[in-house]
């Protein structure tokens, strides 16, 4: 949401002073941009509450940002960048100030922390108080500050990389090995973190007589750069792309997406289109020849003055969040969220034009360039009609025969909670949406809520949720198969059944098939724990595997433990254990040869044991050298053990 502050840079003088023109030789002490700083008391990232002790001699980079705010995400690439590059030289702290109610709360910024791999320490300003005592305007800003800890600069909105990057260049200059430079009490967010097969699914669609069988689902894995293709119970058939983040093109094991989102599967020619919003790039997966390649999209930001019938793999595209065959199948219509606008891709022509949105973030109806959008998160289509989601005016809308009608919604300010009709009914932030016959079912965000639009009524209703987090979790999609609702449960990181006659939600236990062992030198397996183990030979070792009280190991899932052992260079597999054996608790490995070089891999899947619970996986990864001198531990005085070998058994925590 870019806007220009209001303020000019010298009203921080009123509030701060700016910093001299040269370092001073005295130690820094703390000052007020400190204290403003740490004056609110709740933390992320961060083992305890900065201090402005903690913050004296640093050069800071200050990001006031909210978490739906897709500029202010279109700025974490440039901060990711910045600390790299300045690596201790530069403290980057985030300072969220909430737009929405949602955004308010510290699980639910964790989250976001979480989806885009903010590693920074975070200030939750829930109240408003450092915007304030700052005088920022906008989301984002952006304010340098020297370690005299005095204002350097400010930023309004995004695009400033080049610029912050000069400035703190000649900050560093400027302070000559006078910095502050000791590590801060770090406690990342991800550390705590359980692995789970999803990691906050963005969209979801059904492929009809996919390969010219039985349907399939296809889901958006955002949180790990993917996309999955599975059966109704789950199963995993494909996975295209790696969990790693990045941009290539090929087949599906190198190809690789960013933060994808919209799914769109085209049964005629088995074609999934993918909008790869991270890289702000139309991709399309051909289930033919197993490959990806890039459709539309430089990968740069762009947007705004896109010109008719733009060559499309010369058009800079703007996080594009979502996709529908519109206003036929050879043309695909691009929710271009960060630009605010409706793009159409022309699949034969190659070209890219604006179906709608002049770029100025609002919600003014008609045709274009008279309407304009905020944001547009969700599309789907009706019997002509172009149905959306403007998730920053929290708004349903329309686009028929060019022109656009809001349904539900009326300013960027205006949310909340409340069924009714339009003037009355509030969403809060809607990402997702399917119309149906009878109306549009809503994926109501953050309200945690499933809604439903009535076409008879025009009212909105609330079908799941109660508007808090429980049930569901920021859900970003919603869509209609036969007579069950499969929604991306996005925070709670899965995907999930509704079904409306009996009232129940069912996690999808979404799970890879199981397939034979084979030996990973570096271990690319979700959530590896990597150990380094000195074992008897000549006499079985017992591998235990620990849970907490509660859990089991998952009865559906494909867990399993591989020994292999060291062969001139490569390994060679000794023994495996499946499901049935894991699931009792505990194995014993073979006697094992002496001098012999071992390595255990494998991965568990575990969950509590109730319905419904979400299923959690560590893999384990363990060096073992095999020997005739071990020593076993004095059970009564493990310290006085003289021999360097310490362990009798092998122990799998999964606690």
């Amino acid at each position: 949401m870019i806007k220009k502050l209001a303020l000019l840079f010298i009203g921080f003088c009123m509030i701060f002073s700016v910093r001299p023109s040269a370092a001073q030789d005295k130690d820094f002490a703390p000052t007020a941009v400190h204290r403003a700083i740490t004056s609110e008391s709740d933390w992320l990232n961060t083992s305890r509450a900065l201090t402005p002790q903690d913050l004296a001699g640093r050069i800071i980079l200050l990001d006031f940002w909210t978490f739906c705010c897709i500029n202010c995400i279109h700025v974490i690439p440039d901060l990711q960048y910045l600390e790299h590059k300045f690596g201790d030289n530069l403290t980057v702290i985030g300072v969220h100030s909430a737009k929405f109610q949602n955004e308010k709360d510290r699980e639910n910024i964790r989250s976001a922390m979480l989806r885009y791999g903010i590693e920074h320490p975070v200030v939750n300003d829930s109240g408003f108080q450092i915007w304030q005592q700052f005088a920022v305007r906008s989301w984002p800003t952006l304010i340098l500050i020297g370690a005299d800890g005095k204002i350097a600069q400010m930023y309004s909105g995004e695009g400033h990389r080049a610029d912050l990057e000069r400035d703190i260049e000649h900050l560093i200059e400027q302070y000559n090995g006078k910095l502050q430079t000791s590590a801060l009490p770090l406690a990342l967010e991800k550390s705590k973190q359980p692995a789970t097969t999803l990691q906050f699914p963005g969209k979801v669609t059904y492929a009809e007589k996919f390969g010219g069988g039985d349907d399939r689902l296809i889901i958006g894995d955002s949180g790990h750069n993917r996309i999955l293709v599975t059966d109704f119970d789950g199963w995993i058939d494909h996975t295209i792309g790696g969990t790693a983040a990045g941009d290539k093109d090929g087949s599906f094991r190198a190809a690789r997406f960013s933060s994808p989102q919209g799914v769109l599967f085209d049964e005629t020619n088995q074609i999934l289109y993918v909008a790869d919003t991270g890289n702000h790039k139309l991709k399309a997966v051909n289930f033919k020849n197993s490959t990806v390649r890039t459709l539309a999209g430089t990968g740069k930001r762009g947007g705004y003055n896109i010109k008719p019938a733009s060559p499309a793999a010369q058009t800079a595209l703007a996080s594009p969040w979502d996709l529908a065959f519109y206003p036929d199948k050879n043309h695909i219509a691009i929710a271009n969220a960060g630009s605010h606008q409706l793009l159409s891709y022309d699949i034969a022509k190659q070209t890219v034009s604006i179906l709608a949105g002049n770029g100025r973030e609002s919600i003014d109806d008609g045709k274009y360039p008279q309407n304009s959008l905020s944001q547009p998160s969700g599309l789907s289509v009706l019997n002509g009609k172009l149905y959306f989601v403007d998730s920053e005016t929290s708004s349903l809308r329309v686009l028929e025969n060019g022109s656009v009608k809001t349904l539900i919604g009326t300013g960027l300010f205006d949310f909340g909670f409340k069924d009714g009709p339009q003037g009355t009914g509030l969403l809060q932030h809607s990402l997702g949406l399917q119309a149906d016959a009878d109306g549009v079912y809503i994926a109501d965000s953050y309200n945690h809520s499933i809604r439903f639009y009535d076409f008879k009524t025009q009212a909105l209703s609330t079908i799941l949720g109660d508007g808090n987090r429980g049930v569901l979790n920021e859900p970003n999609a919603v869509i209609k198969i036969g007579n069950r609702l499969l929604i991306a449960d996005t925070n709670n990181s899965r995907v999930a059944w509704f079904d409306s006659g009996t009232n129940s939600l069912a996690a999808l236990d979404v799970m890879p098939r199981a397939k034979p062992a084979e030996f990973v030198e570096n271990a690319t397996a979700p959530n590896v724990h990597s150990m380094d183990l000195i074992l008897p030979a000549g006499k079985k070792v017992p591998v235990e595997i620990n849970l907490e009280t509660g859990w089991k190991i998952n009865h559906e899932a494909p867990s399993y433990l591989a020994l292999f052992r060291g062969n001139g260079g490569k390994f060679d597999l000794v023994q495996e254990w499946n499901l049935a054996q894991l699931k009792k608790g505990g194995i014993d490995l073979p006697v094992l040869e002496n001098r012999g070089v071992y390595r255990l891999q494998g991965t568990l899947y575990y969950c509590q044991d109730k319905e419904g619970s979400i299923c959690l996986i560590k893999s384990f990864d363990a060096h073992i050298d095999a020997t005739n001198n071990y020593v076993p531990p004095e059970p009564s005085n493990p310290s006085k053990n003289q021999g360097p070998f310490q362990q009798d058994k092998v122990i799998l925590d999964l606690r």
